[in-house]
């Protein structure tokens, strides 16, 4: 196998630190997550951002003011789209013993994060998960 058919070296020449900068903050302005514009930048070739930077997307969109303080991180906001699904086709169907028991599972994990991130700071600390707020958050 070549060296260089995995490697981005040749694409990381191509693209200045003001160009990726400006493409995050355009993205940020839209509404792109950050896994989102990850993928964007993925297609582009530049596999690395922290490569090319020296920083993450997050640190990025905080060292240029874009990043909002309430934001509820990805992977929480993902369990939550995934608890709302659930509590959908719980309500469809009463008897599934076994979407019910993945249900728990996945507000047991979301509890989890919700702790870690009120003790990092990234939640408040009065932030709670119900099934309701979720249903709102999620629309």
């Amino acid at each position: 196998m070549d060296e260089k058919a995995g490697t981005n070296e040749g694409r990381i020449d191509k693209f200045d630190k003001n160009e990726i900068y400006n493409k995050i903050t355009e993205l940020t302005k839209k509404g792109e997550t950050k896994s989102k514009i990850g993928l964007e930048f993925k297609k582009q070739k530049i596999h690395s951002i922290k490569r090319v930077t020296g920083k993450r997307i997050s640190k990025i969109q905080a060292e240029l003011n874009i990043l909002k303080k309430d934001e509820i991180p990805d992977d929480l906001m993902a369990l939550i789209k995934k608890a709302v699904k659930l509590i959908k086709h719980k309500e469809a169907n009463k008897k599934d013993m076994t979407s019910k028991h993945g249900y728990q599972l996945t507000i047991s994990k979301i509890n989890r994060l919700r702790n870690y991130y009120i003790k990092k700071g990234k939640l408040p600390k009065g932030w709670i998960y119900t099934d309701n707020s979720a249903k709102l958050l999620v629309k």
